[in-house]
């Protein structure tokens, strides 16, 4: 028997998205090339270009963002969809927990189903009978075992298949996030027995989880998967760093999105995040006046003010993905866009001249407005491959039109092209901006609604949370030093007002509140502008999410009421509190400092 157990080689999944019924109809019986034409479907790619190979008895974590070809992976693996390309060989029995409400008959009993399961995998009615007890056991489901399974909850199902499919103990075990419908407890006990499987009876497990914790402490290698293809394979805890810094920065531009749709009131202009990206839409196009030739286009990548916004990996899965912030729009019969194709273990895609309707090959890059547009060293790269001497333009969509960036001429050979470009075309305002120091001169709106109000006599310009690197974040660890920074602005002189920043958590319920009046802070009276800084050495708030409130008020009132003030944005700060990677303990909301002796009697 090899020491291999899941070999995969340049493995893809294609899935074609049609544009009507009737195509995807054709395409059933065969007919599809016939009546249908290349343009009757888009090809999409979950996955593309994926190398893998699992040693015998290994625990392989699988992360990675919704959508990212986790699941297509798995079902390849488990056999139950075929690749499009590549191969994948499997060197054992496998037993599969992909989906819930799949291998149990809903009007069965759980007893019933126990025995049907346990039959198609081959075993004797005496060895069911010995398995059953085991099964309940481990399940905890004695009170409803004789109960219909379609009266079982979510996690009432996970708890009967995951026992089910761990009774006999599986040669490559494949666990697809059902696992998430349990709760905690049973959760623990399933990775317990996954490490117990892998150790006496040497099975191989490939585990998907959100859970990054779980996956930190079951498995002894991680990959994480990104549109669809590896993109980082190593050590458990180096690689679930990585995907957390992304998620991180994901997360940040998310909560700031948040923030603004509740300040501006403007959810209608900010439904695809306009408040946080500025969207660049480039194209390629090739001139009239000469002739193209024939133009390989495999990787684009932007940067600004030196700083990498993203990268194309041209002709690889989900490239056109438009789900994501940077992809290239390939609408067969309209844009010129060639096929996705693959060659020598790369990607890319061919510029067709004459095939688009409107002869481009248009690509979008969504730049976050943190990144500050108003540089001026702004760059794209074009990693191209030619053939003959043609000319290719680059040009940028603003205000109602392209205008040309920069001139691309084939040689006849693999090259990057770089278009620098200064930012002044950028300068035109659009959208609603995050907050920056530009900001801090205007004057808000008091409106007297809901989340933001006050007489306005003092306003506050902005709110800031500083990690301990001096990063403004709005995600923080457990146990990092924090500052919340209130920029204020007093239009006339007002005499002890009191500064607050109050923590909630996502059920109302206050965790913290930060309360300091001027004249604790050596000033009873404040005019003009400048900053209240709150800060903790430690932050002692535990893993959750939380929204919080900044507000300057006139007084504080000893009955616990909410007093008259000068300017509240209630609830209007989302931030996050995350365990430190590695640390996978359940601690608490409330990191209580302890201490503990220990007394012999």
């Amino acid at each position: 028997m090899s020491n291999v157990a899941v070999a995969a080689r340049d493995l893809g999944k294609m899935y074609k998205l049609f544009r009507r019924p009737m195509d995807r109809l054709l395409d059933a019986f065969g007919l599809g090339g016939v009546f249908g034409g290349k343009d009757a479907y888009r090809a999409f790619w979950a996955l593309r270009h994926v190398d893998l190979e699992i040693p015998r008895g290994q625990r392989l974590g699988i992360v990675g963002r919704n959508g990212a070809g986790k699941s297509t992976l798995l079902k390849v693996i488990a056999e139950t969809i075929s690749p499009t390309e590549g191969a994948v060989d499997v060197d054992g029995n496998v037993q599969a927990m992909l989906e819930l409400g799949t291998g149990f008959h809903p009007d069965f009993t759980g007893r019933q189903n126990i025995h049907a399961a346990l039959t198609y995998q081959g075993l004797a009615a005496g060895v069911i009978r010995e398995k059953e007890d085991e099964i309940i056991d481990f399940a905890e489901l004695e009170e409803f075992i004789e109960q219909p399974v379609k009266t079982y909850s979510a996690g009432m199902y996970a708890r009967l298949a995951f026992s089910v499919a761990t009774a006999v103990d599986p040669e490559i075990l494949i666990i697809d996030e059902v696992l998430g419908a349990g709760d905690a407890y049973f959760a623990g006990k399933c990775v317990e027995r996954m490490k117990r499987i892998t150790e006496e009876s040497g099975a191989t497990v490939l585990f998907v989880s959100h859970d990054l914790s779980s996956v930190q402490w079951l498995c002894d290698r991680v990959v994480w998967m990104d549109r669809g293809t590896v993109r980082q394979d190593g050590e458990p805890l180096d690689v679930i760093q990585a995907y957390s810094a992304m998620v991180r920065s994901e997360d940040e531009l998310r909560l700031r999105a948040r923030d603004i749709k509740v300040r501006k009131k403007q959810a209608a202009v900010l439904d695809q995040d306009e408040g946080v990206y500025e969207k660049l839409l480039f194209r390629l196009v090739g001139k009239n006046d000469v002739a193209v030739g024939r133009w390989k286009i495999y990787r684009l990548r932007l940067r600004v003010n030196g700083r990498e916004v993203g990268e194309i990996d041209v002709g690889a899965s989900m490239d056109s993905d438009m789900g994501y912030p940077h992809f290239v729009m390939d609408d067969e019969g309209f844009m010129n866009w060639g096929e996705a194709k693959s060659e020598g273990g790369e990607s890319y895609r061919e510029y067709v001249d004459g095939m688009g309707k409107f002869g481009h090959a248009p690509f979008e890059f969504a730049v976050p407005r943190t990144f500050g547009l108003d540089g001026e060293e702004i760059s794209v790269e074009v990693e191209i491959d030619t053939e003959g001497d043609g000319v290719l333009a680059l040009e940028l969509y603003w205000e109602n039109g392209y205008t040309g960036i920069g001139m691309l001429k084939g040689d006849g050979g693999r090259a990057v092209g770089v278009f620098e470009f200064g930012s002044t075309v950028l300068r035109s305002g659009r959208g609603v901006e995050v907050e920056s120091e530009a900001d801090d001169k205007k004057s808000p709106e008091i409106e007297g609604g809901d989340t933001e109000y006050g007489s306005g006599n003092v306003v506050l310009r902005s709110v800031k949370m500083i990690n301990g690197k001096g990063e403004e974040t709005r995600t923080f660890e457990v146990g990092e030093r924090m500052q919340v920074v209130l920029q204020y602005e007093a239009k006339q002189a007002v005499r002890n007002p009191v500064f607050v920043f109050c923590a909630y958590l996502p059920d109302g319920h206050c965790a913290s509140q930060w309360i300091a009046e001027a004249k604790d802070l050596g000033d009873e009276v404040i005019e003009g502008e400048g900053r209240v800084v709150f800060e903790v050495s430690e932050l002692l708030l535990g893993r959750a999410a939380y929204v919080a409130s900044a507000a300057i008020f006139k007084y504080l009132r000893a009955d616990g009421l909410e007093p008259a003030g000068y300017h509240v944005l209630d609830r209007c700060v989302h931030f996050q509190v995350l365990q430190p990677v590695g640390d996978t303990i359940e601690r608490g909301l409330c990191l209580q400092p302890f201490e503990v002796t220990l007394e012999r009697t």
